[in-house]
Order: structure tokens, then sequence, then C-alpha cells
């Protein structure tokens, strides 16, 4: 959320010393930008926005070239060449080697770049690294493995695209190459951990010879929880409670997805997933992925309407009340059961946090688009902050720090 503030304020601040300046091809317009507020809002509503997480659970972060300024209003030339102030090379130098290549997707020298940053003592480079790079070669900040799509059903099969807000030129164009038909099939197999060459179960209504993802939780559980967690669940908080807690960035690193779609198949396949072969941060990664995509969220749209009533409390300890005494008998017995067994684990995990680095607030902003997702993609951002006051990262946050006053008559510490 800080990322996409600061950098929907940097688009905003360069389209606002550019706006009315005087091309020599075409006479100015009127600038529609009557204040920085103004520019603000267009900025982060159809330039750079933030659209939930894709199907591994990692951020989206959509940037929108067809939505920029008419060249009459902006001097695009000065974007490039007018800036005032400038980082060095070696803060940049820097600020690429703290990055970790699996949360932005470093090539690691595997005839893949897409994209090169001279960036010294390096030199520019081809298809690998320069062989007298002195850094460690899975270190090395200059490739990035990106990836380019012609389509938008070949975006599908990357990303959750129902989540994107696609502006309407990019689909008047896109339909120009294929009917729209295709973009929802292959929206559909994504959506259902489809991987090229695997066979998933079809779905039963017994609840047998199925997956695992994307099944109606009550399925997994029984209606009364007689059926306990389901398997993955079980498997991925025994798991983290007995290697995990300590681990540094616990639920916000990004594992190999390889492996991630390898056991989320197992699991679709009713196989034994051994976590010890895959590690703390695939399980706490797949963890993440079932609750995203569980067919109905664990945690209801209508709070949208009923959390705002929570910004009335004077503090935590009162919005913990709130979330026990008024959200928790809105939900359903299987949903309020893993619920508890989930936020008891994310509150050991706070509890660790001057060594893992993640409290509740951090563990808030990673969970919280996990658990609920409506058709609105501007009030879902919204309502995922948890520093605002009657939001759902506001209820995540409490729920985590007052575990003990929320599921007190629960039993999942058992």
């Amino acid at each position: 959320m800080n990322n996409l503030r600061k950098a929907s304020s940097f688009v905003a601040e360069r389209l606002s010393t550019l706006s009315g300046s005087t091309l020599t091809s075409e006479p100015p317009v009127p600038s529609r930008f009557h204040s920085d507020t103004d520019l603000f809002d267009y900025v982060t509503g159809r330039i750079i926005y933030q659209a939930g997480v894709d199907c591994e659970s990692k951020p989206m972060l959509v940037f929108c070239a067809c939505n920029f300024p008419s060249p009459q209003e902006v001097d695009y030339d000065k974007v490039l060449n007018g800036a005032k102030y400038r980082p060095g090379w070696t803060w940049l130098f820097k600020a690429y080697r703290s990055l970790s290549r699996n949360a932005y997707g470093y090539d690691e020298c595997r005839h893949k770049p897409l994209l090169s940053l001279p960036c010294p003592p390096l030199k520019k480079v081809g298809k690998q690294c320069d062989p007298n790079c002195t850094l460690e070669w899975h270190r090395c900040p200059v490739l990035y493995n990106l990836s380019w799509v012609d389509k938008l059903s070949d975006l599908a099969q990357q990303v959750p695209l129902d989540q994107i807000a696609v502006p309407p030129e990019v689909e008047a164009y896109n339909d120009t190459l294929e009917p729209r038909t295709v973009v929802e099939t292959a929206l559909q197999t994504n959506r259902h951990g489809g991987i090229s060459g695997i066979e998933f179960p079809q779905l039963s209504p017994s609840g047998r010879g199925r997956g695992m993802f994307g099944v109606p939780l009550v399925e997994l559980t029984g209606p009364d929880c007689e059926q306990g967690l389901p398997r993955v669940v079980q498997d991925c908080l025994d798991y983290i409670r007995e290697h995990g807690l300590e681990t540094e960035g616990i639920f916000r690193r990004s594992p190999s997805s390889v492996q991630l779609k390898q056991a989320k198949a197992a699991y679709n396949r009713s196989e034994v997933v051994n976590m010890n072969e895959l590690g703390v941060h695939v399980a706490a990664v797949l963890l993440k992925m079932y609750f995203h995509e569980l067919p109905t969220t664990i945690l209801p749209v209508a709070l949208y309407t009923t959390l705002p009533s929570m910004a009335e409390c004077s503090s935590d300890a009162e919005c913990a009340a709130f979330i026990r005494d008024t959200v928790l008998p809105q939900l359903p017995t299987p949903n309020r059961y893993v619920l508890a067994h989930i936020f008891y684990l994310l509150h050991n995990v706070s509890l660790q946090s001057e060594i893992n680095k993640m409290n509740s607030h951090n563990l808030a902003i990673v969970w919280t688009p996990n658990l609920v997702k409506s058709d609105n993609l501007a009030m879902d951002m919204k309502m995922y902050d948890p520093n605002g006051a009657g939001t759902v990262g506001q209820l995540v946050r409490v729920a985590i720090d007052y575990y003990t006053v929320i599921f007190a008559t629960d039993t999942a510490s058992d």
C-alpha cells in the first residue's frame, strides 16, 4: 500500500509539473487537473493502481499506459529530461542489490533477460551476466525475468484478470485479436489451478474424488466442522507452527512457483505432501492461496457495510469486542472454526515479530486480500488498509493482536 502511494505520488508530481506545457507541434489545451487532488485521483484510479493479489498471493500493481493524458496537455519529453533531482548511481546500485530475487523475478542468468539496466561496476550485458561481474551470480541486479503478452488470454493465464479493471480501449483492441470467450476460458483454467500436462479430478456434489482448492469450505469441513480442517490447511498450520514462527518475512517472501504449483496439484489429486521437502515459505504461500481461491471468501463482503460502525470504537480493545460480539455471529460455523485456527497461528507469528519482522500490521497487509474480495476494486483497496478505521484490514490486525479476547471460547489453541 505504501509503495502504491509513493508510485502514484511520483507520477502525479511529474505530470503536475508538466501539465499545460507548450508543444511545438500542437497548441496547448487547458489541463483537466484543477488541483493536485484531482491529478492524484486520476493517477491512482486510471494509471497506476493495486489490483488485489495474483494466483500466488503476490500483490498486483497495474500500470495503464493507455490512460496517460494527451500529449497536448503534457510534454512527455520532459518526463525523462526535466527531473530536478535524480538519485546517484551508487544509491541505485545499493537499491538493486537489496532486492530479493524471488520477489522481483531475477532471471538467475538462465538466458532469458528482457530488460538490461546498466549498473556499475557491471558492463552492458546481453544474454547473461558479465563474466567479469564481481558480485555473486545470484545477486546480480541487472537481469529481470519479464514476460511479454500479446493478448488478454495470455495475461489471464498468468494473473486473475477479473481482479483488474481492464481499460475499454484495451478490451476493444483485444476483440480484434480473439473472441472474449477465449479470454474467459483462459481465466477459468488459471483460477482452477490448471498446469500444462496435468489433469485435475472433476468436482462432485458428494465432495469425494475432487480437488481441494476452489472447493466450498463447508464441503471439506462439514456443516458442523465434524470433518475437521481441510487437509492442506492442517498441514500448513502444523508445519509453520513447528518450523516457521521465527522465519523472517514469513507470509511475505515468495517461494518457487514450480514448487507451489506441484504442491497444489498434489493436494488436488489427494496425494500426501511432504512439507519438509517444500519449506516454510511454500507452506505459508500455499495457505494463503487456499483462502484466496475459495469460491466464497471466508469473510463475507457484507462486512463492508458492517465494519464502518467499528470506526466509532475508541481503542483496539473496543474493536476486539465489536469483532467478537458483532462480526463473528454473522459468520457460518465452518468460517468461524477455520478463522480461529488461522488467527491463532498469526497471533503466534506476531509474538515473534522482533525476529521474523512480521507484526500484526505487516501480517494484515499480506493476509487481508486473501480473506475478502468484492467486485469493486477501489472499495477493496480501501477496505484492505490496516491503518484505516472500520476496515477489514483493521479487523485482521486487531484479531491478530487480541486473539485471546475474540476467540476466547474456541479451542484452536488446543
